[in-house]
């Protein structure tokens, strides 16, 4: 048996430039990937061709169809490897493309940096809010502790100067002058204050003319006393005979009892009303004297009424005093 010759080894390929064997590897790779697929379809073929309604084919026919495939496929890779890269890779684009990825991080990194730093900025102004609406709360409560403080004060200079005015209007009325200028003055320094007007307005009827002082009503007692215990005596009525009477009982010298007499009469009654008049105490005089029978009763209201005009207007005057020193000294 003859031997053949050797075959002759093919000639090298030329060598391709740079950047092509990766380009042709990747086109082989598809390629043998496609020839890869359809194998795998052609093999399992009959098993799916039935689902879909195909005719079986004659195992021949599928042979040769598989050889033509097979040798078009292998022309093709031929063809490629033989004609090469169509042109040169850009290598400028290349380094750009390797810059700006290297450069991405760093990009990245600038505006995750500006992110951070806005995120401050918006967490101190919640900070600077919180804090800028505490500082307008205790802003609004200082304010408020300001006009309360500016209102009492006026108020404490308004009671002050109502506290004077009270004090010139008990000075007039003490001593049984009209007070009608001090009591104006102290109505208009009430202001508001319900309690000083109500006491205020019980005085204005003796403004104009006044009332009669303590030793003044002490003095008029002391007139009026012997002509009370007449009365006790002289008949009722207005005649003649009582008008004698009386002109000649003024002649005869009375005695009067002391503060201790005991009894009803006349004398023992005006005696313990003079008593209580030297104490200072007009409220027993009038109290003693409501025991009076009618004549000397009718005799002494004109000093009954003055009395216990001065009685009222005291107690009020002094409620009024009580009152001013309250409000100048009132706290917040």
């Amino acid at each position: 048996m003859t031997s053949e010759p050797a075959p002759m080894p093919a000639p090298a390929p030329e060598a391709p430039t740079q950047g092509a064997p990766s380009r042709s590897s990747g086109r082989l790779m598809l390629i043998l990937a496609l020839l890869a697929l359809g194998g795998g379809a052609y093999g399992s073929f009959p098993l799916w061709r039935a689902q879909i309604g195909m005719p079986v084919a004659s195992e021949g026919f599928e042979v040769e169809n598989l050889r033509a495939e097979l040798s078009a496929a292998t022309n093709r890779i031929a063809q490629l490897e033989a004609k090469g890269p169509t042109s040169n890779p850009d290598a400028a684009r290349l380094e750009r493309l390797e810059e700006t990825v290297k450069a991405a991080p760093a990009h990245a990194s600038a505006p995750m940096a500006e992110i951070e730093s806005l995120a401050k900025q918006i967490a101190e102004l919640k900070r600077s809010s919180a804090e800028a609406s505490a500082v307008l709360r205790l802003s609004e409560r200082l304010e408020q502790l300001d006009q309360n403080v500016r209102e009492l004060q006026s108020k404490r200079s308004s009671a002050a100067a109502l506290l004077l005015a009270v004090g010139q209007l008990r000075e007039a009325a003490a001593a049984g002058r009209s007070f009608e200028s001090e009591w104006r003055a102290a109505r208009v320094l009430a202001g508001e204050d319900s309690e000083s007007l109500a006491l205020l307005d019980g005085l204005k009827p003796f403004a104009g003319t006044g009332i009669a002082s303590r030793a003044t009503l002490a003095q008029r007692f002391e007139t009026l006393a012997p002509a009370l215990i007449r009365a006790e005596i002289l008949p009722e009525g207005d005649g003649w005979w009582r008008r004698t009477l009386d002109r000649l009982l003024s002649l005869v010298t009375i005695r009067r009892e002391d503060g201790a007499a005991l009894g009803q009469n006349a004398a023992a009654i005006i005696g313990r009303a003079q008593a209580a008049i030297s104490r200072d105490d007009p409220a027993g005089a009038l109290a003693e004297l409501e025991g009076l029978s009618a004549g000397p009763a009718q005799a002494a209201q004109s000093w009954i009424t003055e009395a216990r005009a001065r009685q009222s207007a005291d107690k009020a005057l002094s409620q009024l005093t009580a009152q001013a020193l309250a409000l100048a000294g009132a706290k917040p």
